[in-house]
């Protein structure tokens, strides 16, 4: 039997769409403040330049609103983006799935890369509150960007903190790229 269920967040828990069109409503709402735009209209854009190319998306905007800007106000709006209160939830699937797995005794944990800042207020507006959900919780980037997956150590550190062998734990994730670290003992 599992020890333990390792969880990464964002498209395994949460839609990370949901989460990106929240951080551009509130640029939105901030671009509405600084210029007098529509609100949904800008929110609109981005999304729209989002999916063309999801680099430099406010840089393109603000040309393609013949807007001269500085360094400093793109990493303005990137600020607002990153440390905006965010509208998500989790999958209608979530909740169910961790009442089953903790009412079989199996730990929880929550490993997941991101600017810290983001993922916390994330992990606040979901009401993740230590351990009522997740018996441990790794934020990467808390530890240093060297730490984000496929980086080995947060899985060791998974691994170490759960009393358990790799044949005891399950990681859920939606990246084959980064999201899977096969140790061997």
């Amino acid at each position: 039997m599992k020890k333990a269920v390792i969880f990464d967040l964002d498209d395994t828990l949460i839609s990370e769409d949901e989460y990106i069109r929240s951080g551009f409503t509130a640029v939105s709402q901030f671009l509405r403040d600084m210029y007098g735009w529509d609100e949904r209209m800008t929110a609109r854009q981005l999304y729209d330049l989002y999916l063309e190319d999801p680099k430099n998306v406010f840089n393109r905007l603000l040309s393609a609103h013949d807007i001269r800007y500085k360094d400093n106000e793109i990493l303005e709006l990137v600020e607002v983006y990153r440390e905006h209160t965010p509208n998500v939830h989790f999958y209608p699937d979530v909740k169910p799935a961790f009442y089953s797995l903790k009412d079989k005794g199996i730990k929880l944990g929550l490993l997941s890369d991101g600017y810290a800042v983001t993922q916390r207020k994330k992990l606040t507006v979901l009401g993740v509150n230590g351990k009522k959900m997740f018996d441990k919780i790794i934020i990467t980037d808390e530890l240093g960007r060297d730490y984000w997956k496929p980086d080995p150590r947060p899985f060791i550190m998974r691994k170490e903190a759960f009393l358990a062998d790799w044949s005891d734990m399950v990681y859920v994730g939606d990246n084959p790229e980064k999201d899977f670290f096969i140790g061997r003992d």
